[in-house]
């Protein structure tokens, strides 16, 4: 385990725990509203949290901000690519190296040439389909905006990678791209938690899902037993006494 929630608690969820393993792509499934998305937020230190824990490598995060999330090595791709993963009107080369600024400063400079050397390999490395790194990146498809977000991170080198509906309105040829993309990683010992509405990709991707309802966590299904009727169940038994 190289990363556990503990009783994480908002005025938006409830007691929240769960945990993932390094090398594992863990899913978190349930209706639209119940939750996920804003407990995974709390996770990265977007949004503050009341109560709970977040355990990390085996230690207390004390912490609460994005910026000590990304330097021990947890980042997050936001399910609004376009209002919060990228800068549309930005190169594909800019939007890479963005997030990634200390690695070419060097006094008063910025090695450009070590950003474009970085943002080529990355480009290549994920297969991202554009005429060049200077391309602006609101003018590439979906799926190729999607890579770019993710190659992003991945120059950050992640121990830990949340992905917020990682394949909404991409087509199926870029869905496989990224979930070629998600497998490798795992094989890499990447932990992945993926959020995802998409009860297929649920299935076939995931070694072990969370099931959120009503913003609480309403069980927990290993490799054999993830089942879209199993699934269902749990996403509406926090509705169930209401």
């Amino acid at each position: 385990v190289i990363m556990e929630v503990k009783g994480l608690t908002s005025e938006k969820y409830q007691n929240v725990s769960l945990s993932v393993r390094r090398g594992e792509i863990l899913g978190m499934s349930g209706l639209v509203g119940s939750g996920r998305t804003e407990v995974m937020r709390a996770v990265f230190g977007l949004d503050p949290y009341e109560n709970g824990e977040i355990i990390y490598k085996g230690k207390k995060i004390t912490e609460k901000n994005v910026t000590d999330m990304i330097n021990h090595g947890v980042m997050m791709v936001s399910e609004d690519r376009k209002g919060e993963g990228l800068i549309l009107i930005r190169s594909v080369m800019e939007n890479i190296s963005l997030p990634n600024l200390d690695r070419y400063v060097k006094r008063l400079f910025i090695n450009d040439r070590q950003a474009v050397t970085d943002a080529e390999h990355m480009i290549k490395k994920l297969s991202i389909k554009t005429p060049g790194g200077k391309t602006p990146a609101g003018s590439l498809s979906g799926g190729n905006q999607q890579k770019i977000v993710i190659a992003k991170w991945l120059l950050h080198n992640p121990e830990v990678l949340i992905l917020d509906e990682p394949t909404r309105g991409i087509d199926v040829g870029a869905k496989y791209e990224i979930y070629k993309i998600m497998s490798d990683l795992a094989e890499q010992g990447v932990a992945i938690i993926m959020i995802s509405s998409e009860m297929p990709e649920i299935i076939g991707m995931c070694d072990g899902v969370a099931v959120m309802s009503n913003g609480k966590v309403t069980g927990e299904l290993e490799s054999e037993e993830i089942t879209q009727e199993k699934i269902m169940t749990l996403a509406v038994k926090g509705f169930e006494h209401e």
